[in-house]
């Protein structure tokens, strides 16, 4: 068996491979990785090659956009069951702003595998789960080869194709396994990675949670599959903090839900809605997309609510949308890429410990860093679209730029990091099924956010000085809520009781401003600036106020 590699889109993304398989009776098998902008198989097949099979790591458009013109020979696209329920909404919603080629040939190839498949006879392909996004797959290659050894094992050789990937779980789908029941020798390697992902996931939750418990309309805009995984994360955390938490999947979100069959307990998902006010409402959750202000469910759902002072517009900026500016709600623009952190990727090559590495989805410096990063197996980092040797005759090869000194260096530690790696021959395969969110394993800071907004969190405005001796909390005996000794269920004495000792925090101002009230549903009451003041007032700050008036209008 020969086996050789070819970036199909150096200057695109350089996430797409076209690999070659080639057994001794001269039998070929080509198989695409991925097809992402400019990707153009007819320059790259040869005259007397056949297209055999696409694997498809996951449905983000970066990774589909050439998918559909790239389709040859009656070759199968193969993906996860996951990826095929998304593509097959999402290429049809795609086309309407992108030019895809006839997405029909697309679905009609498309063909979802949980398990071994053959290509040739002693050729195979299986999925494995990969974080990143909800469905997302690796692909591990199995190919046997007599002349590698005598014995059955032995002439078995497994290439891992990560695509993008995390180790955490998404959405309840299992993250990048680092341990497999057999040697991984090759992996073709995708080197996007983000160490920003986890603080920026929290500062969001934590934004969404403090405002949708204080009563305001919030909406957060983000892709359709990143908006899946939010609403699923959103749901286990409302459970945990147990405080009810109301969230609606809005438009092209709540189809994916939908078509995945998700059907997650406290998400609603409305596919289509008449007006705005359908899916809004005060305390409620709504996420939507596109991440872009200016498109889709989003533009409708923000001009909603950018006159509303006490609205909260989230952006879940996966691309490259802009931020919005000159609304009256307030806005949060949060990066949000599902990548794992550069050590993340350094600890994954050392655990599977295979000979060869090659570099994909990066270009330029960062391609050159990871080059230079592994130095116990052979590390590809081409930035070309040449046809790459790796193995021939039964053995893996050195890249040929490699002096043999360096190469006979790198076997060495090669060895001694197979050595050291872990290997359990009963370890399964990560399954593609869906199972229960680990909030903790995905990056949720869980104990943080109990801290804050779990029904027995502390008080956040109670002073450490506080006499309290006069008025002890009881409890509900029905509803398991705290409520006050003296019975005074009154908006005003609750804030008044709230905001003591304001002569020690900030001088008095004779300013007269307006605020709203507003409510978490659990008889918290929060009060909200309508208007600038020229007192500096901050979060957390203890202020004295005046209630006058009645009704719903006071000062």
């Amino acid at each position: 068996m020969r086996v050789s590699y070819q970036h199909t889109n150096v200057y695109d993304g350089n996430e797409s491979t076209l690999l070659r398989f080639t057994d001794e009776d001269g039998t070929r098998a080509c198989v695409l990785v991925d097809a992402g902008a400019g990707v153009d198989l007819d320059s790259h097949l040869e005259a007397d090659e056949y297209l055999n099979a696409i694997l498809l790591t996951h449905g983000h458009i970066d990774h589909y956009r050439t998918l559909a013109r790239n389709v040859r020979h009656n070759a199968p696209i193969y993906t996860s069951p996951a990826t095929a329920t998304i593509l097959e909404h999402a290429l049809p919603e795609a086309q309407k702003d992108n030019e895809l080629g006839d997405v029909s040939v697309a679905l009609d190839a498309l063909e979802p595998i949980d398990d071994w498949t053959s290509i040739l006879d002693t050729l195979e392909v299986r999925p494995v789960s990969a974080g990143h996004t909800p469905g997302a797959t690796g692909f591990v290659i199995r190919f046997r080869d007599e002349a590698a050894g005598d014995e059955l094992f032995d002439a078995e050789q497994h290439v891992l194709v990560t695509g993008d990937f995390t180790t955490r779980p998404c959405a309840g789908f299992s993250g990048l396994a680092t341990s497999y029941p057999f040697d991984i020798d090759a992996v073709f390697l995708n080197v996007s990675t983000d160490d920003s992902y986890t603080a920026s996931l929290n500062e969001s939750l934590r934004t969404v949670l403090e405002r949708a418990y204080a009563g305001s309309r919030v909406v957060v805009a983000t892709s359709s599959l990143a908006g899946v995984h939010y609403a699923t994360v959103l749901e286990r955390l409302s459970t945990a903090l147990d405080r009810e938490l109301p969230i609606t999947l809005a438009g092209q979100a709540a189809k994916l839900a939908n078509a995945l069959e998700l059907d997650v307990p406290g998400v609603e998902t409305r596919e289509v809605f008449d007006g705005t006010a359908d899916v809004l409402e005060e305390g409620r959750i709504t996420i939507a997309g596109p991440d872009s202000p200016t498109k889709g469910s989003t533009s409708r759902l923000l001009n909603a609510i950018e006159d509303d002072s006490a609205g909260v517009f989230v952006q879940l900026a996966t691309g490259n949308a802009d931020a919005v500016s000159n609304v009256s709600c307030t806005t949060q623009y949060v990066e949000l890429r599902n990548h794992p952190p550069p050590e993340t990727v350094d600890e994954f090559v050392r655990d599977l410990a295979p000979r060869q590495v090659v570099i994909k989805h990066a270009r330029g410096e960062t391609l050159n860093r990871f080059q230079r990063r592994f130095d116990h197996c052979f590390t590809w980092g081409t930035n070309d679209e040449d046809i790459h040797r790796l193995y021939e005759g039964g053995e893996w090869t050195a890249p040929d730029w490699l002096a043999e000194t360096t190469a006979t260096q790198i076997r060495t530690r090669q060895w001694e990091a197979m050595q050291n790696r872990s290997f359990d021959p009963d370890t399964r395969l990560s399954p593609l099924r869906r199972g229960s969110v680990d909030l903790e394993a995905e990056g949720v800071e869980l104990e943080t956010l109990e801290d804050v907004f779990a029904r027995t969190a502390a008080d956040p405005y109670v002073t450490s000085d506080r006499d309290t001796d006069d008025e002890t909390d009881a409890v509900d005996t029905e509803t398991g809520d705290p409520r006050r000794n003296d019975g005074d269920d009154s908006v005003e004495r609750d804030i008044l009781e709230r905001l003591e000792a304001i002569e020690a925090k900030l001088e008095r101002s004779e300013e007269t401003v307006h605020a709203r009230v507003l409510t978490d549903g659990n008889g918290e009451r929060i009060l909200r600036l309508l208007e600038p003041a020229d007192v500096d007032v901050d979060a957390g700050d203890i202020v004295e106020i005046t209630i006058t008036g009645g009704g719903t209008e006071r000062e």
